[in-house]
C-alpha cells in the first residue's frame, strides 16, 4: 500500500477492512458540490488501485435539471462486482442514485462543509438504512493540513478544499 496522506489518513483507516476483505464492493461518496468528492475518490481509487466512477460525467440536461445516465452507471458498477472488483461511485445524491439503480453501496462516504446545512440528517439516513458511513469533514481536515509543519510557503484553504 502507498503512504497515506494525512488530511485522509482517517477515511482510508476506516475504509480498509471493506476494501481488503470482500470483493464485489460498492463505496459510493456523497456530498453537495464542490466538497472534494472527486478529489478524495480519485485519492482513494489510487490508495486501493480500484475504479472510481464519477458520476457527473454521466450527466445529460433535460430542461431545467440535469439527469443522469443510470444504465450506463449500473452497466459499469455491474462490470466491476462481477469481477470481482471493488468499485469507488461519486456524485451528487448517490443514495437516490443507488435506489433508482437497485444497489446498496457496502460503504458510504459523506463529505461535509461546516458552512453547508445537511451534514448531520445525511450521516442519519445513511445509518438508518444500515449502511456503514463515514462523515468526512474536508474543511477540517484542510485546515488541519495548513496547521502541519510540513506545509511550507503559502496556500490557501480552496488548495485543499
Amino acid at each position: 500500500m502507498p503512504r497515506v496522506l494525512a488530511p485522509y489518513s482517517n477515511i482510508v483507516e476506516a475504509l480498509t477492512p471493506t476494501m481488503t476483505g470482500l470483493p464485489g464492493v460498492i463505496v459510493t461518496i456523497d456530498g453537495r458540490d464542490g466538497v472534494g468528492k472527486t478529489t478524495l475518490g480519485r485519492y482513494l481509487a489510487w490508495h486501493f488501485n480500484v475504479t472510481l466512477i464519477e458520476t457527473d460525467l454521466f450527466l445529460i440536461p433535460a430542461a431545467d435539471y440535469l439527469i443522469h445516465l443510470d444504465d450506463q452507471i449500473n452497466r459499469i458498477i455491474e462490470r466491476r462486482v462481477t469481477t470481482p472488483l471493488p468499485v469507488i461511485v461519486e456524485g451528487v445524491s448517490m443514495l437516490q442514485l443507488m435506489k433508482r439503480i437497485h444497489r446498496v453501496p457496502d460503504f458510504s462516504i459523506y463529505i461535509t462543509n461546516p458552512r453547508q446545512r445537511g451534514s448531520p440528517a445525511m450521516a442519519r439516513r445513511l445509518s438508518a438504512a444500515g449502511i456503514d458511513c463515514v462523515v468526512y469533514d474536508a474543511y477540517a481536515e484542510a485546515v488541519k493540513a495548513l496547521q502541519s509543519p510540513r506545509v511550507t510557503g503559502t496556500a490557501s484553504l480552496e488548495q485543499f478544499v
